[in-house]
């Protein structure tokens, strides 16, 4: 059976047979009759994914590939003869036409399959709810040519939808491209933090409008809240393509009033495509674009609040959503953290403060949204009513509400609580300390600074109760006291070995995970950055910090979508970091278990102990030889260099003398995790003294010193 060009990795493979990549590997050196590669490079080759079923079947080692595999494996295998968003675009209105139209099959002739993409894009431009924007969008379509992997997609996608239906088809597709990451500049923003912002926009009614609504998640987000017309602009007409298409889809699967909408694809800072003003504007921008039309702009009527820096094109963004709002009409944005405080931006900042036009910014954890590792933030603005009476005779709005969730492990629910409550009674906000409060507007406009966090007032630590001073001394004391016990005796040579020096071949660690003895699970970013994650989550995450300071698993988020590519860390595994300032491998025991390695960190697991010892490897990589051989020889900043296990020599003893220079590790290493606990409960004392007696000065001199000072 032939795929017509559906082409797959050792990975791929792996993923739809169950197994891991090794086993992948070893078929291809023990079976000579495994297919050949028919394109990729020598060391990620790809291979025809018919001969690879064939060679399957006739071992018996696969099950029946589902359609919708199929279908993901034939859009990557498209991405060398035209661009994957084009093709997902080309998927997706195939199975619109396929909901309309039930029943189409795909032609076999480059022509058939031209004219019912043809048709496909009518489907598009009538579906339920769409208006002139989506039809303008099919002008922009690119030329498309239909060869044997084209073909092979669209027989792909017909098949999936027999399978699973279109609509489901096409949210499996949708799902697995988005969460990708970011593609050519997009980001794409999670439902989750889409549903914050629409909420913080209030109530839904009349228009909403998504000035950069890339795959239109947020539009989705807005549907469902009740929005009953929607306008979305996008500069990327890929995008605005694929937008269109999941609003149709959701349009045609839903039983509720209809939703009109609109897409465009053009720039909203240059050509705005709608002449209205929105009842609510709401969006995820993009961030840090030099070439967002300075030049074109700059004597543009839009900047009611000053011209925007060069460098400020966050702020030219805001101020022509706010010329698209109604008077009093919510703006809800999605800012980088430097927004709040660069100087340039200053004088447009403290004239939105001056004008009230900024209501509220809100810091989210790093990494939370979109695939960023930095603490993003939520800006609420309004436009003003033309007769809004200037700072200092206004009542009711004369304030920031400022909101710090940059540490909150579930900030969506934390967020909308402070939101309900403020949006309730603004003027009795109670303040939440290092948390939220607002802030009177005639604080801010000496710097403008509007970053949250230095504007919250910091919970007062209070004096300690006397049992827990006392139980935190004991503790110490006891962790103290056994500390002897734990340290390595003296000469550290294992008893089993011989005055003799040993001698060992040595072998590479990278030979050692090609014939299968080990297990190298590649670092790789299974929910977001080292210390963040694009989505929450109940998974628990080792990241580098955990590593270096031997401490438990400290990161929380989704769990990974590959399992298969990361797996979870059983006990045995070793961890070490792909960046450090010196190597540090850590044998997963206890807590480790069951957790996952985070992004920048190798991960390896040893498949047969009679060659290999867990611990004597770990001990040997985390040694100073071990660190040299593992560093790449090009530094990088802050003096930390690049971490490659594969590259090390270790000296392969017979595993006996493995075993005992494990346990010699072993002890050092239980020896340094009870120093760490010492030192932290030590460092942890101090501070509730010091707080303690810091409490007692307070109260002692509160009756004579503030009266003075009032």
């Amino acid at each position: 059976m032939s795929s017509n060009g559906v082409e797959v990795t050792s990975a791929d493979i792996a993923r739809i047979t169950g197994v891991r990549p090794t086993a992948v590997s070893n078929w291809r050196r023990r079976h000579e009759d495994f297919p050949q590669p028919v394109g990729g490079t020598e060391r990620s080759p790809r291979f025809d994914l018919g001969e690879v079923e064939a060679w399957l079947r006739r071992e018996g080692k696969t099950p029946e590939i589902q359609p919708a595999q199929r279908l993901w494996q034939a859009l990557g295998s498209v991405g060398d003869v035209m661009p994957l968003d084009d093709a997902l675009n080309m998927a997706g209105t195939l199975l619109l036409h396929l909901h309309e139209h039930p029943g189409t099959t795909v032609p076999s002739t480059a022509s058939g399959c031209s004219r019912l993409i043809q048709a496909a894009d009518r489907s598009l431009a009538l579906a339920r709810g769409a208006r002139a924007g989506v039809t303008a969008l099919l002008a922009h379509s690119p030329e498309r040519e239909f060869g044997p992997r084209q073909i092979q997609l669209l027989r792909a996608t017909a098949d999936a939808a027999d399978a699973d239906g279109p609509a489901a088809a096409f949210e499996e597709l949708c799902t697995r491209y988005l969460s990708g990451g970011p593609r050519s500049g997009f980001n794409p923003t999670p439902p989750a933090l889409a549903s914050l912002m629409i909420t913080l926009a209030g109530p839904a009614h009349g228009t909403l409008l998504d000035p950069a609504c890339g795959s239109g998640t947020i539009m989705l987000a807005a549907a469902d809240a009740g929005f009953t017309r929607l306008h979305g602009q996008e500069q990327n007409p890929s995008f605005a393509k694929l937008a269109a298409l999941r609003l149709a889809f959701r349009a045609a699967v839903s039983g509720g009033p209809t939703v009109v909408y609109d897409v465009h694809a053009e720039d909203f800072l240059r050509h705005p495509a709608y002449p209205r003003r929105a009842s609510a504007v709401v969006g995820n921008p993009p961030f840090a674009d030099r070439a967002w039309g300075y030049e074109d702009l700059a004597d543009s009527p839009l900047w009611e609040y000053g011209v925007p820096p060069r460098g400020e094109s966050e702020l030219a963004w805001a101020q022509q959503a706010l010329a698209h709002a109604l008077p009093g009409a919510p703006v809800v944005l999605l800012m980088p953290p430097a927004v709040a405080v660069r100087p340039s931006g200053r004088r447009i900042r403290a004239a939105l403060v001056r004008r009230g036009a900024l209501r509220a910014v809100i810091s989210l954890p790093p990494g939370f949204a979109a695939h960023y590792a930095l603490p993003l933030q939520i800006w609420v603005l309004r436009r003003p009513e033309a007769s809004a009476p200037p700072l200092g005779e206004r009542t009711g709005t004369d304030h920031l509400l400022v909101v710090d969730a940059s540490e909150v492990t579930e900030p969506l629910p934390v967020v909308t609580e402070i939101w309900s409550d403020y949006h309730a009674a603004p003027e009795s906000f109670a303040p939440r300390p290092g948390m939220a409060r607002t802030v009177p507007l005639i604080e801010l406009l000496h710097d403008a600074d509007v970053t949250p966090r230095r504007h919250l007032p910091q919970a007062e630590p209070g004096r300690m109760p006397q049992e827990a001073l006392v139980a935190a001394r004991s503790a110490f004391e006891a962790a103290s006291s056994a500390l002897p016990a734990r340290l390595p005796p003296l000469p550290l040579r294992p008893e089993s070995s011989t005055d003799e020096r040993p001698t060992a071949p040595t072998v590479a660690l990278g030979d050692l995970i090609k014939s299968g003895a080990i297990v190298h699970h590649r670092p790789g970013p299974p929910s977001g950055a080292d210390e963040a994650f694009s989505e929450p989550g109940e998974a628990r995450y080792l990241l580098v910090r955990d590593i270096t300071s031997g401490r438990p698993a400290s990161g929380v988020g989704p769990a990974p979508a590959e399992p298969l590519l990361y797996p979870l860390i059983r006990a045995g595994d070793i961890l070490l970091p792909t960046l450090a300032r010196e190597v540090v491998a850590r044998v997963a025991a206890g807590e480790d278990v069951g957790t996952y390695a985070g992004s920048g960190v190798h991960h390896l697991r040893v498949t047969d102990p009679e060659v290999v010892d867990p611990w004597y490897l770990a001990g040997f990589l985390s040694s100073a030889e071990g660190g040299r051989q593992a560093a790449s020889a090009t530094s990088t900043l802050s003096t930390r260099t690049r971490i490659d296990p594969r590259r090390v020599r270790i000296p392969l003893p017979p595993v006996d003398q493995q075993r005992a220079y494990g346990r010699a590790f072993r002890s050092i290493t239980e020896f340094t995790t009870a120093v760490r606990a010492v030192h932290d409960l030590g460092i942890g004392l101090a501070r509730d003294l010091t707080e303690t007696v810091a409490a007692d000065l307070r109260a002692s001199m509160a009756d004579n010193w503030l009266p003075a000072h009032r």
